[in-house]
Parts: structure tokens; C-alpha cells; sequence
């Protein structure tokens, strides 16, 4: 005899653990438990809002309350490692929706327009691992990079006092006599081709 399909939404209340049929009454724990043991079952998370969080299949793009979710999970820039872009940012699917992705919290990074651009067209895939995300080219891994710096002059002190540098007024005075820099000359230091003159 072939089991019936139905679908009963089950909202949980994660702060208390209580449960409830939806738009119905309160469940027992074991009423709860019971049917989560027979189903299938589906994460489906609100914020304080009541926005869902998790739209599975039903919904391709991202939602305004993910997009605000995804962009305070993710710093606020894009994720591509040492990519400092805070602009311009796309929620993309980790696992592609034309592979079956879900629209879900979990399954989406905020990416700037540029490196949503290099996945797509290069070949790169994400993959998650140990709660932090890995992007991979083709064959190889991208290493990972360092925070990008912020430009706020408080990050570069203590930047600078984690190193063991004592930046002050000082600090950028100039070591020679005041003649010009002599641009060849360092650029021989770095092993860089001399300038090409310009043409008359």
C-alpha cells in the first residue's frame, strides 16, 4: 500500500522549544518529535521580522531580509579572499541553483559584482568547510588572504602595535639630504626594468 504525501508546516520556537501546527494549536513535545521522526524536514528559519530565512527551491533569488542577514554575517564585503569590495555585492549560491541549490541562508555568500563574474565565467566553485567558505579555480585552490585593511587609522596602530612598530611624527622623515628620488635607482633595487623615456 503506497504511503499519502502531505505537508504540515510545523513552526518551532527555538528560544523555548515549544511547537505548533501553522495558523493552529500548540503541539505536545512527543506529538513534535513523532512527526519529525516519519518526515521530511525542512529547516525553515524567520528573523525577529518573521522574514524566512530558508526558501529552498521555491524562490531563485534572494530575499531583501536574506540579502541584510547574508551582509551582517559576511562583514559587509565580499568574501573572495583579499577582495576589500564592500559595493555592489551579489548573494550567490554556493551550490549553483541549476544544480539543485537551495535559496537558503546557509547555502549563500555575498560576492562583489566582479568575482560573481570570475566564478561564473572561469569555472571557480565554493565549497564549505569547517563553517568558513573555500574558493577553487579550476585545479587549485585559492589561498587564502589576510583581512583586507579597513583604512581606519585606529586598525593600522594597532596593526602596527601588534608588529612591534613605533610610528610616530617621525616615522616618514626622509633619510637623505633633500635631493630628488632617484626613481632608476630604486627600481634597480627591486630588480624592475628602468623607465622608458618618454618620445619628444
Amino acid at each position: 500500500m503506497e504511503r499519502g504525501h502531505t505537508e504540515v508546516i510545523v513552526p518551532v520556537d527555538a528560544s523555548t522549544g515549544t511547537a505548533r501546527l501553522d495558523n493552529g494549536p500548540a503541539l505536545a513535545p512527543t506529538t513534535a518529535q513523532r512527526l519529525a521522526c516519519d518526515a521530511k524536514i525542512q529547516l525553515l528559519l524567520d528573523d525577529r521580522a518573521g522574514n524566512r530565512m530558508y526558501l529552498g527551491r521555491s524562490h531563485r533569488l534572494a530575499s531583501d531580509a536574506q540579502v541584510r542577514a547574508l551582509t551582517a554575517r559576511d562583514g559587509e564585503r565580499c568574501q573572495f579572499p583579499g577582495c576589500p569590495h564592500t559595493r555592489y555585492l551579489n548573494a550567490h549560491h554556493i551550490i549553483p541553483w541549476e544544480l539543485g541549490g537551495t535559496t537558503d541562508v546557509d547555502n549563500l555568500i555575498m560576492i562583489c559584482s566582479f568575482h560573481h563574474t570570475v566564478v561564473h565565467d572561469h569555472g571557480y566553485r565554493i565549497h564549505r568547510v569547517k563553517g568558513r567558505c573555500e574558493f577553487q579555480r579550476p585545479g587549485t585552490l585559492v589561498p587564502e588572504a589576510a583581512e583586507p585593511l579597513s583604512g581606519k587609522a585606529e586598525s593600522l596602530v594597532e596593526m602596527h602595535t601588534r608588529a612591534g612598530l613605533h610610528i610616530n611624527h617621525k616615522t616618514i622623515s626622509s633619510k637623505w639630504q633633500g635631493d630628488n628620488l632617484d626613481i632608476d635607482y630604486v627600481l634597480g633595487l627591486l630588480l624592475l626594468p628602468k623607465r622608458i623615456p618618454a618620445a619628444a
